[in-house]
C-alpha cells in the first residue's frame, strides 16, 4: 500500500506544477488624477479618471491567475478601488472598502493590489469605493475560464463587444437647487411645500 502511494506522488506533483505554469501575473497601473474632459457635449469639466480615459482600462484575466494592479493617486482626493464581485479569499485587504478592509490611499500615496482569480469566470466591474468618484473612476474585469473558448457550453460569438453603460447630466446639480417636482414617490411627483 505505502509503494502504490510512493508510485502516485511523481504523477500528482506533474499534475499540480502544471496548473501552477499555465497560472499568469496580469498586471496593470492605474495613474489616477485629474482630466478635463466634455461630456454630454457640454463645456468642459473636471473629472477624476484612471490613465486619462473614461471609462479606464480593463482587466482581462484567466481563471487562476494573480491580478496586480499598482495604485498612483495623483488625484487631490483619497482613493480605493474595488474589485466588484471578486470573492478575495485569502486577500481581504485587497476588497477596497475605505476603513474598512483598507485605509484610503491617500493623494500622492501609491498602493499595490495583489489578489487570485480563484473559481470565477465572467464579466464584472472594478470602481473606486470613496465619496463620488465610482461616477468616474471605473473599468471592466473580464474574467475568462482556464480552458478558453472551449470551456464555455455554447459555440464561439463572431465577436466580443463590453458596454458599460453609466449616467451623464446636463446640468450640475451642486450649482443650484433641484426642483422638488423632479422628486418622485411611487411614480407620482411628491411635492415639498
Amino acid at each position: 500500500m505505502a509503494r502504490s502511494w510512493f508510485l502516485l506522488l511523481p504523477f500528482g506533483l506533474i499534475v499540480l506544477l502544471g496548473s501552477v505554469a499555465q497560472a499568469a501575473v496580469v498586471e496593470h497601473t492605474f495613474n489616477v488624477g485629474n482630466l478635463s474632459i466634455s461630456l454630454c457635449n457640454k463645456t468642459a469639466r473636471i473629472i477624476t479618471a484612471v490613465n486619462g480615459q473614461l471609462p479606464g482600462p480593463t482587466i482581462e484575466a484567466r481563471e487562476g491567475d494573480t491580478v496586480v494592479v499598482h495604485l498612483i493617486n495623483t488625484s487631490p482626493y483619497n482613493m480605493t478601488i474595488h474589485w466588484h464581485g471578486i470573492f478575495q479569499r485569502g486577500t481581504p485587504w485587497a476588497d477596497g472598502p475605505d476603513m474598512v478592509t483598507q485605509c484610503p490611499v491617500q493623494p500622492g500615496a501609491n498602493y499595490t493590489y495583489r489578489f487570485n482569480v480563484i473559481g470565477q469566470e465572467g464579466t464584472l466591474w472594478w470602481h473606486a469605493h470613496i465619496s463620488f468618484l465610482r461616477a468616474t473612476v471605473y473599468g471592466a474585469l473580464i474574467l475568462r475560464p482556464r480552458g478558453g473558448a472551449k470551456a464555455y457550453p455554447f459555440p464561439k460569438p463572431h465577436g466580443e463587444k463590453t458596454v458599460i453603460l453609466a449616467e451623464c447630466y446636463a446640468s450640475n446639480f451642486n450649482a443650484k437647487p433641484v426642483n422638488n417636482a423632479v422628486i418622485l414617490e411611487n411614480g407620482c411627483a411628491l411635492y415639498i411645500t
